[in-house]
């Protein structure tokens, strides 16, 4: 599909819609009703044209009611849940199937950068190894992984865990931008290089430093995807720097925002199970470059996207802690959640309640996160309020540094 004509690529994304659309018109209650109400004949949706005659969809209408949007019973799939660059935490439902094409698309893009599909990887990820196997690396020979913590990234862990990846002779590492750059950062203090063919980047945005840094110690090219837990588009870096939408995935629109930006709109065409059609993913970028891509794929491009970033916490014991909103990832019940450092060791967590809010069952799941992903020993307070305050420019923060907190009589402390 990657050396496909732009016709073909049309050809192949209409002809799954078409089948897509007749499958949520049967089985998908949401869609069902939407159909009948709109009086739409799910049959006249045949083209990439006929597309922006479904309704947009967006975070509430998933959070109001997830089970209305899967054509497969919820036994047969799994749930997975993210607060994304929103606050808000969604649950979605996934599919072998559709785990399996993602793994395809993205085993297609690294080898746009001569990785093999078994490439040999060092993942880091977040990890709770180090509390739950009490183990700082862990291999997974089926799935050609060595896990590694992404939280106990120090330098009196740093020589096992190089002796462990070096043993392990990867070709690639893996993982989140914040901990893939702490790796890096840790391995040129000690005065070592680990080169790799690959650095394999997503979740968060990657800075000039971040990309310099990288590319000094792993000697390597920055391969960097970007999805959704929702998982409606997929987009990733080629050779020649471009970014391109994996076409076969999903298909993506571009709808007007502010600032000459563009919001993601993704409908997805691998996912028999939970499909989300037209889904505002809340994600923006900029507008794409002009012209043919120098690497020769029909694949359209994006401009920039503007990801997740976040502030790296501190922990009681002085650990650097990346990506810390994973900690509100997988709350219930919750309109909009996050959470702030206001000393190293010291956070607080704020929530929003929504539909099914249950105060004891999140405060437990946040303190179990804490233990888990932070570890043992730290200061956690949860705050129930009506509504998180926004930054300067209007977004809501999943994680923050706050030293000062929130002024006294804001919200509701849960105990």
């Amino acid at each position: 599909m990657d050396q496909a004509s732009a016709d073909r690529i049309r050809r192949y994304q209409e002809r799954r819609l078409r089948l897509l659309v007749r499958l949520v018109a049967a089985r998908s209650p949401f869609y069902r009703r939407w159909f009948a109400e709109a009086g739409v004949d799910p049959a006249s949706i045949r083209t990439l044209e006929d597309l922006p005659r479904l309704p947009l969809l967006d975070r509430q209408a998933v959070m109001d009611a997830p089970a209305d949007f899967a054509v497969q019973p919820l036994r047969l799939m799994w749930p997975s849940s993210s607060s994304g660059t929103s606050g808000r935490p969604v649950t979605v439902y996934r599919t072998a199937g559709s785990s399996a094409f993602e793994q395809a698309a993205l085993q297609r893009q690294w080898g746009w950068f001569g990785l093999p599909r078994d490439a040999r990887r060092v993942v880091l990820r977040g990890s709770s190894i180090a509390v739950d196997r009490g183990v700082l690396t862990h291999e997974i020979p089926g799935d050609h992984q060595l896990l590694v913590s992404s939280f106990h990234l120090t330098p009196d862990a740093l020589p096992e865990i190089l002796r462990t990846i070096r043993a392990y002779r990867p070709d690639a590492v893996e993982g989140w931008t914040s901990s893939l750059t702490l790796l890096a950062a840790r391995i040129r203090d000690a005065g070592e290089r680990l080169p790799v063919q690959a650095v394999i980047t997503s979740s968060e945005t990657i800075s000039t430093r971040q990309r310099e840094l990288m590319g000094s110690v792993f000697e390597a090219p920055i391969v960097d995807h970007y999805g959704q837990t929702e998982r409606v588009a997929m987009a990733g870096t080629c050779e020649a720097l471009g970014y391109h939408v994996f076409p076969d995935y999903g298909i993506v629109e571009l709808l007007p925002a502010e600032d000459g930006h563009a919001e993601i709109v993704g409908t997805p065409l691998h996912n028999w199970g939970f499909p989300l059609l037209r889904y505002r993913t809340g994600d923006l970028v900029d507008p794409a470059p002009s012209g043919p891509c120098p690497c020769g794929r029909a694949f359209p491009r994006l401009g920039a996207v503007a990801g997740r970033s976040e502030d790296a916490f501190v922990a009681a014991d002085g650990r650097l802690i990346p990506l810390p909103s994973t900690v509100i990832d997988d709350l219930a019940g919750v309109d909009e959640a996050q959470i702030a450092q206001l000393a190293p060791g010291r956070f607080e967590v704020r929530i929003v309640p929504g539909r099914g809010f249950d105060a004891d069952v999140n405060r437990a799941q946040v303190l179990r996160n804490i233990e888990r992903l932070i570890g043992p020993g730290q200061d956690v307070a949860i705050r129930r309020m009506d509504r998180i305050p926004r930054s300067s420019a209007g977004k809501l923060r999943t994680a923050l540094v706050l030293p000062g907190g929130m002024p006294d009589g804001a919200g509701t402390l849960i105990k």
